[in-house]
């Protein structure tokens, strides 16, 4: 093939696209793609700069998104940092917001360490030195669940066929021991209670909380030690959910508040309820998660009586502070100084659902309804959060030789 002027023209490779200058003398490259799944028809991408390089750049970078974005396929096996965001994009509409939050930050850790590597190159020592360094910055928990998600990514990238084997499998998961709860001895949840209600004058308030604020922290904590509800579902806590079946006065949770990045996307699967500015109403992480609570008469009118005093419609808050959800930071401040006028030491809020679990248990609570209570998915989930003390497994122990038919005399 010859031009006008004689010159013979070159033709580009399948493949490759087309670059040219148009009248205002701006370059375009493009590049042909897969099918349209639909329709069958060839598609093109495009892009547009004033010189040949930077339109070749242009079109480069929207080929390389389009493919982290999954929606054009792999030329070749692509590196670590490539699928990693393949993988987060094909999995948004599939999780909930935080969830996917923790995605990207395990993601980010291991691009981190492995993010240029191919997926091809990665062998199971690969996966245990990257663990190893990670482990020099973070905690062990941490690298674990770095791990699993790990372990998880190269499973896709195996269906994908991409690689043949997962190299996670073969490696050594990294080992890591869980930390110790420290729960309240009994009795002494009363004293901090009564702490939150009527704290120490101090010289310099902080907190600049009046009467009504302890009030509700009291009730707060209170409901914390009498439920063992997780944190997110007590501020999730509306009059709607204040119910009574046959006879017995409840709270029937449905919802956890969440306080999400403002550019959150919300899954059209997930009935999320936005409440105001970042917070919104999310379901339960499982199925078990929805349940409900029995509570004394006493703690449920006070309930109510919190609800009607803020003038709470059905479905609004019943814990607010200044109008506005409340956060664990906010009431991690208000516990920590509890303990301190109560003369306790430090535990964290999440302890009061560690001991309810265990005095439920020595109740003897049968394994189904303490699950059950808990809102857990498993019983072997609800052990971990069940501490028997010297004297009760004694009292156990004890009990049980009866049996024997020896007296203890």
């Amino acid at each position: 093939m010859t031009s006008e002027n004689g010159r013979k023209k070159t033709r580009r490779p399948n493949g490759t696209g087309s670059e040219w200058k148009d009248a205002k003398g701006v370059w375009h490259a493009r590049k042909q793609t897969d099918p349209d799944p639909r329709t069958g028809r060839r598609r093109w991408i495009e892009a547009q700069a004033p010189t040949k390089t930077a339109a070749r750049q242009k079109l480069e970078a929207k080929i390389d998104q389009r493919r982290r974005q999954g929606t054009l396929p792999l030329a070749d096996v692509p590196t670590v940092d490539l699928y990693l965001d393949r993988w987060l994009h094909q999995t948004a509409n599939r999780v909930k917001p935080r969830v996917l939050d923790t995605y990207r930050s395990e993601c980010n850790a291991i691009r981190g360490v492995i993010g240029g590597m191919r997926l091809d190159r990665i062998t199971p020592e690969t996966i245990e030195a990257m663990c190893d360094e990670l482990a020099t910055t973070r905690s062990g928990k941490t690298v674990h669940n770095i791990y699993i998600r790990t372990k998880q990514i190269l499973t896709h990238a195996v269906r994908d066929k991409l690689i043949p084997i997962n190299p996670a499998l073969a490696a050594i998961p990294p080992r890591y021991e869980p930390a110790d709860t420290i729960i309240l001895q009994p009795g002494q949840p009363a004293a901090a209670i009564h702490a939150a209600h009527d704290p120490k004058p101090r010289k310099r308030d902080t907190l600049h909380d009046d009467q009504s604020d302890h009030d509700m922290w009291a009730l707060m904590f209170d409901l914390a030690f009498a439920t063992g509800m997780r944190q997110a579902e007590r501020f999730a806590i509306t009059p709607s959910e204040l119910v009574t079946r046959d006879g017995i006065h409840g709270i029937e949770v449905r919802w956890q508040l969440q306080q999400l990045k403002p550019d959150a996307t919300i899954p059209g699967w997930l009935q999320a309820r936005h409440i105001t500015g970042n917070f919104w109403l999310i379901p339960p992480k499982t199925r078990q998660g929805i349940r409900f609570i029995p509570l004394d008469t006493r703690t449920w009118l006070r309930l109510l009586e919190l609800a009607n005093k803020h003038q709470c419609a059905p479905d609004d808050l019943i814990f607010t502070r200044h109008g506005q959800p409340l956060t664990g930071n906010v009431e991690r401040r208000r516990w920590h100084r509890a303990l301190q006028d109560a003369g306790f030491p430090p535990v964290t809020m999440r302890a009061a659902r560690h001991f309810f679990s265990t005095h439920l248990a020595q109740t003897g609570a049968p394994e189904d309804a303490r699950k059950a209570i808990m809102g857990h998915a498993k019983i072997t989930t609800t052990a971990r959060y069940t501490h028997w003390t010297p004297e009760t497994l004694a009292a156990l122990a004890d009990e049980a030789r009866e049996a024997i038919g020896i007296s203890g005399e």
